[in-house]
Parts: C-alpha cells; structure tokens; sequence
C-alpha cells in the first residue's frame, strides 16, 4: 500500500502488504537464487509519523536484513527511496 490515508484506514492491510509481503518477497527471491531485488520505499520511512511510514520502515529493515539470509546464494537486496512531496 502505498497511500497514508489508505493504510490509515486500513491498517491490518497496510501491515499486510508493506511488512509481511517484504517477507514474501526476501523469501521468494532467495529460494531459487533471484539475482537481485530492488524495493522501493518511501521519504516517510526516515522518521515515520504514520502507519504507512512505520510499515515502509519495517519494508526497509527486512529487505535490507534479507542479505543476511541469503549470503550464501548470489541474491542482493536493496532498498531505494523516493520523495513525491516538495519540502518532504
């Protein structure tokens, strides 16, 4: 989920999708041996003051800590940010 009031609104989902679909995605990419992921998260991701940020955060964490458990295969994680918000 990508949009603070959605995920405002639905919080369960926007844990759902952000956190444990990372997880997902850490893990389907290490299992057959993906070469690279690249996750896009977000600005609110620095120092979150919503929901949505709090989950492109944790996003972040389980990409980024994804290298871990995959040093042994020739997987690479990384996380890019972007800002759509002029002053953000």
């Amino acid at each position: 989920m990508k949009q603070v009031p959605a995920c405002e609104y639905n919080p369960f989902e926007a844990v759902q999708t952000n956190v444990l679909g990372a997880q997902h995605i850490v893990d389907a990419a290490i299992d057959p041996g993906v070469k690279k992921v690249v996750a896009l998260s977000t600005d609110k991701a620095v120092n979150p003051v919503n929901l949505y940020g709090a989950t492109k955060l944790c996003e972040e964490k389980i990409i980024v800590q994804g290298n871990a458990y995959a040093s042994t295969t020739n997987t690479v994680l990384s996380c890019v940010r972007y800002g759509n918000v002029v002053g953000s």
